[in-house]
């Protein structure tokens, strides 16, 4: 039995599962079927590992776009205890073969996105010890002092020739430290209206479905069908009331770049996410706002952020478009939603009955801007401090604006959100999140 297993045996008896299911997957290159169709990342996760069905699809790297290399986040840290390859097999379109052979299993705390993989710079988990045939299943234990992580990496060692095809790879291991709950996965969800391609209507079930695929074409997003400017909602019950801490979201991939890119990118330009206590009809700035995002989000990844603190808990999450020439067909490929962690462990602690007072916060500065046009009061103080808590002192303050040379303080009422902040190098602005 596995070294950490040993450590922990009854939770590795009751409790391990496949934790890469679904999961939000980064690759070095994917091979190309068709338009609609590339052979990313995902399809080690999807699973489905190919052993009885044929038909099933394997990621698959690309020849000329080395080092070959695969890799999973996780969301939370793990102790990964072991993971299991299963192959792929060669494909006779492409010049040379499927090569795992020798194949590393790596973990990292760095984003993917922002540090993809190199050998010798993330901590080995295990080094599978020889040959691997097509359709082979594998099962590598990861090694006692492998640490803590989130990303986990399958990559080729440095001698490899070939690209690599993988059915499914699926990763065990042991929570490490506070873990959140998504607040809607699987939870009963509602669009203003639903495309519909081949695989039937893309409805907002398929947005917390718990699978991060960022290709509509595989059925795992949610979209809207309406026009710029239109209705473009999504609204989540979450079936209890809820301190929201942060959001995050996975945007849909553009099946042919590069035509079209920023077109589709722009679809989430300045997005919101609102609250509700029930479950109306969401129209914009007539329910309190968590957050909007600032400007526009690259095609298929997964964004982060945060929520005004200074909310309530509600039950209704919505997400919903701008109102801009390209905000049209609303797509989420995955919406997540956590609560604060302070707020989480005070609920299982006290039940629904603790106070707010025991959460903890911070405010957020954003240089050089200001807003306008929400300020219902306004005085001098000495310092951006003393504006802090003068603001939690007057109650229902959403955001602050501070001039550090006149030590005046301004402050912002706005609970169904805010249209834009101005820039103003004379200025700051500040908003309260949870810590």
């Amino acid at each position: 039995m596995n070294i950490k297993c040993l450590k922990f045996f009854k939770y590795c008896q009751t409790n391990l599962t496949n934790i890469a299911l679904g999961a939000f997957t980064y690759n070095s290159s994917s091979y190309k079927v068709d338009y609609r169709l590339w052979q990313t990342s995902y399809f080690a996760v999807d699973g489905k590992n190919g052993l009885i069905d044929t038909t099933v699809l394997c990621s698959l790297t690309v020849p000329g776009f080395e080092p070959h290399w695969i890799g999973v986040d996780l969301g939370n840290l793990f102790n990964v205890v072991y993971t299991i390859v299963y192959a792929g097999t060669n494909k006779s379109s492409l010049p040379k073969w499927n090569d795992l052979n020798f194949f590393i299993v790596g973990v990292s705390n760095r984003s993917l996105d922002v540090h993809p993989p190199v050998r010798g710079t993330y901590d080995l988990c295990a080094q599978y010890p020889g040959v691997v045939v097509s359709k082979q299943v594998v099962q590598l234990n990861c090694s006692s002092t492998t640490p803590p992580a989130r990303y986990v990496i399958l990559q080729q060692p440095s001698n490899s020739t070939g690209y690599m095809s993988v059915c499914e790879w699926e990763i065990y291991g042991i929570p490490y430290g506070k873990h959140r709950t998504n607040l809607l996965l699987k939870k009963p969800a509602k669009n203003s209206s639903n495309s519909v391609i081949p695989c039937g209507p893309q409805s907002a079930n398929l947005a917390v479905d718990g699978f991060h695929d960022t290709f509509p074409y595989n059925c795992h997003c949610g979209h809207t069908n309406d026009a710029p400017g239109g209705p473009n909602w999504f609204r989540f019950d979450m079936q209890a009331d809820y301190f929201i801490d942060y959001i995050v979201l996975t945007s849909r991939a553009w099946e042919d770049p590069p035509s079209n890119n920023d077109a589709y990118a722009r679809r989430l330009e300045n997005f919101i996410i609102g609250l509700a206590d029930t479950p109306l009809t969401p129209v914009r700035q007539t329910y309190p706002m968590c957050a909007t995002w600032p400007g526009y989000v690259k095609v298929g990844v997964k964004v982060q952020m945060k929520c005004n603190a200074n909310l309530p808990d509600y039950r209704y999450l919505i997400a919903q478009g701008g109102t801009g020439p390209f905000n049209s067909q609303f797509t989420i490929c995955e919406l997540e939603a956590y609560e604060a962690v302070d707020r989480m462990v005070y609920r299982k602690k006290y039940g629904n009955n603790f106070s707010n007072t025991l959460a903890k916060f911070v405010w957020k500065r954003q240089a050089s801007v200001r807003l306008n046009g929400f300020q219902f009061n306004q005085l001098y103080v000495r310092s951006a401090s003393e504006c802090v808590s003068k603001s939690q002192q007057l109650g229902g303050c959403d955001s602050i604006n501070f001039h550090p040379a006149s030590k005046l303080c301004q402050f912002n009422s706005h609970i169904n959100g805010y249209t834009s902040i101005t820039a103003d190098t004379n200025w700051s602005f500040y908003v309260m999140n949870y810590n």
